[in-house]
């Protein structure tokens, strides 16, 4: 059996199966309304395999993606590499790190998508990236921010418990068993998730992984503090990705949709 040991969530076994693991996200749609509306030159922030980009290179719109994890980006070329060359035109790969990228071009649209934010434990490095944003942002560019609202009651309900799930890989037949626990310090607002991932030829473990990582989390009312105060200007904000309807206590997603 392989096993691979200090892993990180996107690299190695856990990039290999991101796409499946990830699978029932429903917000495609969404990116793609947007893009309609503020496109067409677009920059993903972390585009990690391509799930997003390639979508919206799909429907021709020119897409340039940053993303840091060698092994993600692996995996995005090797989607992008059985496309027709019309889309592969669309796409631009960039390996680097968010918050501190200089490209030359700018974007009508810039997306920090799927709880991208979470990642950046200061203040500082969320201020760094959303001045990388004024930087590449078009003259009537806009900043479009995708984030889960808390569920706290959740979060104390489940609080160190492991959550397993089991995955069909579609192109092997083989099971994938996703272990994952999460515990919160719920006065600095951070997360730490172990996680868990198996492979199984019928009965028999043939590879594995682990990770620990840490995250942060954020309320509608700070998040939008850190973006009114780094000099972005909120002009529309959404209970949902998929429907503009407004942020109140039953939401479980908040999008910010900015400009400079």
């Amino acid at each position: 059996m392989e096993e691979e040991f200090d892993s990180t969530e996107h690299s190695g076994l856990f990039a290999e199966f991101y796409d499946i693991l990830h699978a029932g996200n429903q917000d495609i749609s969404g990116y793609l309304e947007l893009a309609d509306k503020y496109g067409p030159r677009v920059l993903e922030l972390g585009s990690g395999t391509g799930r997003i980009l390639l979508a919206l290179a799909k429907e021709n719109y020119q897409v340039t993606g940053i993303e840091i994890s060698r092994d993600m980006l692996k995996i995005c070329r090797e989607k992008l590499a059985e496309e027709n060359q019309e889309i592969k035109n669309n796409v631009t790969l960039i390996a680097g790190d968010i918050k501190e990228v200089s490209l030359e071009n700018a974007f009508d649209l810039i997306l920090a998508p799927c709880n991208l934010l979470n990642y950046f434990l200061e203040v500082s490095e969320i201020k760094q990236i959303f001045k990388r944003v004024e930087e590449h942002l078009a003259a009537e560019g806009v900043f479009i921010v995708d984030n889960s609202i808390p569920d706290i009651p959740f979060m104390v309900e489940n609080n160190g418990k492991e959550e397993v799930f089991r995955f069909t890989n579609p192109k092997t037949g083989r099971l994938l068993v996703d272990r994952f626990t999460a515990s919160y310090d719920f006065v600095n607002q951070l997360e730490y998730d172990q996680i868990e991932l198996e492979e199984y030829q019928g009965d028999q473990l043939v590879r594995s992984a682990e990770t620990r990582k840490t995250l942060t989390y954020f309320f509608p009312r700070e998040l939008k503090l850190m973006l009114e105060s780094s000099g972005l200007k909120i002009i529309e904000e959404r209970g949902s990705l998929l429907e503009p309807r407004p942020i109140t206590e039953n939401s479980s997603e908040m999008v910010f949709i900015c400009r400079v």
